[in-house]
């Protein structure tokens, strides 16, 4: 059985990189990892038709396609799970939808919120930023000593997000995290197979 949260989680930009899967397959050859497909700015019919190519190439190396808040496509491409924004959708309204047997994760910044989500039957959360990241410029990171703290009162699997790379994915581990999300990171690493394999190293295999 895999597990039910991500322990490498690969987030798309948007607007979605004309070259994402080569990168996929490129980044896939040093490790499995799972993606979330996110651009808010794409139509149901391009997000569909991505994660129509997308699947099978993730399956096939033991990854899995989660969809951006978007349950209405998570649902037409089968996708192995969703990913919930911090507002919107509640975390019961998206476990109904989708079934027990998909990934369920939701964007928190608050052990609160992500406490919740989870009780409502999600399966992680991710918490950001933990470093200084180019997506968000303006968003205080948490540090190591903080998200430490945060992650403490948080009864199950946290993903640390914001500004991790092959670098610094130790210092995620060492402060809890049971995983790490992030974009940059590898999509921009310039060996993107062993950056995937250094950044799932400290969490184990799938």
């Amino acid at each position: 059985m895999p597990l039910s949260h991500p322990r490498l989680l690969l987030i798309t930009d948007s607007p979605l990189p004309a070259n994402l899967v080569d990168l996929v397959n490129i980044a896939l050859t040093g490790a499995p990892f799972d993606l979330l497909l996110r651009d808010k700015t794409a139509s149901e019919e391009t997000l569909c038709a991505q994660a129509h190519i997308l699947i099978p190439i993730l399956h096939r190396a033991g990854g899995r396609l989660l969809i951006h808040n978007r349950l209405d496509v998570a649902i037409h491409v089968n996708a192995d799970g969703l990913h919930l924004p911090e507002t919107g959708l509640s975390t019961n309204q998206a476990r109904q939808r989708l079934g027990p047997a998909k990934v369920l994760g939701r964007s928190c910044h608050a052990p609160a919120h992500a406490c919740k989500h989870l009780l409502d039957g999600g399966d992680y959360v991710t918490l950001s930023p933990l470093f200084a990241t180019a997506s968000h410029p303006d968003a205080m990171p948490l540090g190591v000593n903080r998200f430490a703290a945060m992650r403490a009162q948080i009864p199950g699997p946290v993903l640390a997000l914001g500004g991790i790379d092959p670098h610094n994915v130790w210092k995620a581990h060492a402060a809890g995290a049971s995983g790490v999300a992030l974009i940059r990171g590898l999509l921009h690493a310039p060996n993107p197979a062993q950056a995937a394999k250094e950044l799932l190293a400290p969490f184990g295999d799938h």
